[in-house]
């Protein structure tokens, strides 16, 4: 697992599931929720080094969330590629500013 990822002291950490097909959005969506909730305002990191399978849905939900990731698997690495959005795996706030 190659890339800048670190943990930030003091966030919380949600572990994503393997399989982020279409079938899983609504139980992602849920999940982020409630993770962010948690956090009590904190930051919310995710842990994708599990995920198997990222579909384009998921992979939106992901976006939308502006989470930064502690880890990701190749599956989720190419995922990001494949949609031309890999800028956001290391820094999706810095690159949402940019765009600002």
């Amino acid at each position: 697992m190659a890339g800048d990822f670190s943990a930030i002291e003091g966030a919380s950490l949600c572990l994503l599931p393997e399989r982020l097909d279409t079938a899983a959005a609504p139980a992602l969506k849920a999940l982020l929720e409630q993770s962010k909730a948690q956090a009590d305002g904190g930051v919310l990191q995710l842990d994708a080094t599990q995920v198997t399978y990222l579909g384009g849905l998921c992979l939106q939900i992901l976006l939308a969330s502006q989470c930064s990731f502690v880890g990701v698997s190749e599956a989720v690495r190419e995922a990001y590629g494949l949609f031309g959005v890999n800028a956001y795996l290391t820094a999706p706030c810095a690159v949402l500013e940019k765009k600002a």
